[in-house]
């Protein structure tokens, strides 16, 4: 399943939309960032598709040793070493897979700048237990629509080992939850999406996202799709080994197995 960690990042963002960044989103040419870092990122257009073993397998080389050395002084230390073997290779995989995906989504949002398509590895741990200052992953997202964490997309989490790859809305507003759960009750709404995720788990697929305990308050606890209704956020995903291959055809296959949940949640929007 996605970490707890994408609840931080939801949890970033709202602050951010509170009041401390109300800087929007630059303005996309070819909806492709033009911001002041521009030059940068025409470099690496300019180099995408030249990843070679870097991105997956150099970074999740990376990704291990920082899971057993979760500590600032080694990773000051081997700072230079994330940058080269993550952080540029996951930018331009953001632009590579995000070309992809257009084909599918022309209006997704393609920004490989860090806390946007590129999230942060500095985990905010002023409310939590766990300590450890970084994530032992690095995640990548591609979205549609004005709001970047709370708008439908593509989620990527990369692991030593293995990677995860998700579609669908992690939390969702007040305003789209109602509507969620009007279309969940929906007969010609609600069928559709039950079809589609019996369709994704008869392939494996996994359905999740913050949940409640029971059905809200006005809504039939026993009706056919009670299920869905205590969902706050839902998503499909599935967690493979990283491949040897065309680590682009690799993740782009599943999203597109998994597109139609995204589509069914556009609607909402």
């Amino acid at each position: 399943m996605i970490g707890p960690e994408v609840a931080e990042d939801v949890l970033h963002a709202q602050r951010e939309r509170d009041g401390r960044d109300r800087n929007a989103v630059a303005h996309q040419r070819t909806h492709i960032p033009n911001h002041s870092d521009g030059r940068r990122i025409a470099s690496l257009l300019a180099r995408v598709g030249a990843m070679g073993d870097r991105f997956p397998l150099g970074a999740a080389r990376f990704l291990g040793a920082r899971r057993r050395n979760n500590r600032k002084d080694w990773f000051d230390k081997h700072r230079g070493d994330y940058e080269e073997n993550v952080l540029e290779p996951a930018r331009e995989f953001v632009i590579d897979l995000g070309a992809r995906l257009r084909t599918l989504r022309p209006r997704l949002q393609i920004d490989p700048r860090t806390n946007y398509g590129v999230k942060r590895i500095n985990r905010d741990i002023r409310f939590s237990r766990d300590k450890k200052p970084y994530k032992d992953h690095q995640t990548l997202w591609w979205w549609e629509g004005g709001d970047r964490e709370g708008s439908p997309g593509y989620w990527f989490d990369l692991q030593p080992k293995s990677v995860i790859l998700a579609v669908g809305l992690y939390m969702a507003q007040p305003t789209v939850l109602d509507r969620f759960r009007e279309s969940v009750i929906d007969d010609r709404r609600g069928r559709a999406l039950d079809r589609m995720v019996k369709g994704f788990e008869r392939k494996s697929y996994k359905l999740e996202g913050p949940t409640k305990k029971r059905v809200p308050r006005g809504f039939d606890p026993e009706h056919a799709r009670a299920r869905y209704l205590k969902h706050d956020g839902i998503y499909a995903w599935i967690e493979t080994p990283l491949p040897h291959g065309d680590f682009v055809q690799h993740c782009f296959t599943h999203y597109r197995r998994l597109t139609p949940l995204h589509e069914w949640l556009m609607e909402l929007l």
